[in-house]
């Protein structure tokens, strides 16, 4: 569809960046930039469309340093705003929150109990879970053991998740308890991680070992076609993450004080960066429940209660 002009310079102010089927947006504060998000959720616009020639040219130039070519692991940058502000916001879903310090502890418990585990450096393991805060956690923690984390989708049936496993290598899996029924078949070593587990055994364990991962190391494997019985399996190193980060980082800057809306209906295999993103800036992740299906009111709501300041919206055409 055509941009309107007024459509065209929301965006802009916005700085909304579309992606495929997903909107990325500053929170509108009046009636006139609710109508515009509104519209655009009804009727999404193509990403040539939409995307400003300001925002185009906003991707991040890199230059040519030691650091940048061969930068530290995703996890780090995290690692430093934990140490940096632990008594800040990091994560919320629900009712239930985290702070910095909180998830990086419980993360570096669950790292280690990876590495007990068996799980090696550049060794790829699954996060077999929904969207939660025990998913945020699993993530981190398969970064910090050093491993490659492959994401993937509770709902598909034990055949599939049996074939993506092999066709990736994983010999490790983390699910949350409610998902154990659908490991019972494929044939992994399963380490259960819920999200109420700072109760648990695995939250007193020790730190992890130290690994020598860096930009150039594998920092996420992507299955495609993982809903067929013989997919194929892309990886992803740091630096292309980071990559990705910084780009996102530089058409829409977030920090400490932002609080960034994360929509239910994300893709599995974008779940990384897109967790990654804010708690590598100091900012917070809020996630919705998938079993609240929001309404715009509802949305209004939310944002007013948890003081969202960025949305990260995917919608159907």
């Amino acid at each position: 569809m055509n941009v309107r002009p007024d459509l065209g310079r929301w965006l802009t102010e916005h700085h909304a960046v579309m992606d495929g089927d997903a909107l990325l947006c500053r929170v509108p504060h009046t009636a006139l930039d609710w109508t515009m998000l509104e519209e655009i959720i009804q009727h999404p616009l193509t990403s040539e469309g939409a995307m400003s020639e300001a925002q185009q040219e906003s991707a991040p130039v890199h230059s040519l340093t030691l650091d940048s070519l061969v930068p530290e692991p995703i996890q780090r940058r995290f690692e430093v705003r934990a140490q940096i502000n632990p008594g800040a916001r990091a994560v919320k879903f629900g009712d239930d929150e985290l702070t910095y310090g909180e998830l990086d502890s419980q993360a570096d418990s669950l790292a280690a109990i990876l590495q007990d585990q068996g799980l090696a450096p550049r060794e790829v393991c699954a996060v077999l879970m929904p969207v939660s805060l025990a998913m945020v956690r699993a993530i981190l923690a398969v970064l910090k053991a050093g491993g490659v984390c492959l994401m993937l989708d509770p709902l598909n049936d034990c055949t599939r998740l049996a074939a993506a496993l092999r066709a990736a290598g994983a010999r490790t899996v983390i699910a949350q308890r409610a998902e154990l029924p659908c490991c019972a078949g494929i044939g992994a070593n399963v380490v259960c991680c819920d999200d109420n587990d700072d109760d648990d055994d695995a939250c007193h364990a020790h730190w992890p070992d130290d690994c020598k991962s860096d930009g150039v190391s594998p920092a996420c494997a992507v299955c495609r076609d993982a809903g067929s019985d013989a997919p194929s399996v892309v990886f992803q190193q740091h630096i292309d993450v980071l990559d990705r980060l910084e780009s996102m980082q530089a058409m829409a800057p977030i920090g400490q004080g932002d609080s960034l809306l994360q929509d239910v209906e994300h893709v599995f295999d974008e779940a990384v960066w897109q967790s990654l993103w804010p708690l590598t800036q100091g900012a917070r992740l809020v996630i919705v429940p998938q079993r609240e299906r929001m309404s715009l009111e509802s949305v209004r709501r939310l944002i007013e209660r948890e003081h969202i300041t960025v949305m990260h919206v995917h919608f159907r055409g």
